[in-house]
């Protein structure tokens, strides 16, 4: 009996642990993104201006087989955010609301430094010779869950030191407006 009531109480404790973590406050406006620095606070993630770059191969222009790559690019090789992430990131990102799954809209990946001044990610590859390859920009894996009235509460883990991307997409209206800007931030 006394083991029961021990392992109740345990579990109770536990739960209650579990949920009342995070005590940060959502961000104010959508599309913000909060990057935990503790349980109760955090600093807001500023977003960076991308383009689409496409370059063929050498190989395309002497002999007509090669490749087209096309990649987001982002200018500097650090993100302007000057808080860094350890190898677990906590994010609270605020959305319109919170019934859709985050992972139909909300995307992370790893950027590739090129030549020390630009963040790159390829979005596709074609090939005179291949099929078309497209990349998923969710590449980093993530678990969310709700938090508050409209954020999700992303937790990211055994993140490999370097440059990484959040592109939020719109779950009920298509934003073209926003649809180059990116929410960068550093793990060191």
């Amino acid at each position: 009996m006394k083991k029961i009531i021990l392992a109740l109480a345990l579990g109770i404790c536990s739960t209650m642990y579990v949920n009342a973590q995070v005590t940060a406050e959502e961000p104010e406006f959508s599309e913000e993104t909060l990057l935990l620095t503790s349980d109760s606070t955090g600093v807001i993630l500023k977003r960076e201006n991308g383009y689409v770059k496409a370059k063929a191969g050498a190989s395309l222009y002497l002999t007509g087989i090669g490749k087209i790559k096309s990649r987001l690019t982002i200018d500097g090789a650090k993100s302007i955010n000057a808080t860094k992430a350890q190898k677990t990131a906590r994010l609270i990102l605020k959305a319109k609301d919170n019934d859709t799954d985050p992972n139909s809209f909300i995307n992370i990946f790893k950027f590739q430094i090129y030549n020390n001044k630009e963040r790159r990610y390829q979005l596709s590859e074609v090939g005179t010779l291949s099929a078309a390859k497209t990349t998923n920009l969710a590449s980093v894996e993530y678990k969310a869950k709700k938090y508050g009235e409209s954020s999700y509460l992303i937790k990211l883990e055994d993140l490999e030191p370097g440059e990484y991307g959040i592109i939020i997409g719109d779950p009920n209206n298509a934003n073209t407006k926003n649809g180059m800007k990116v929410t960068t931030f550093t793990v060191e």
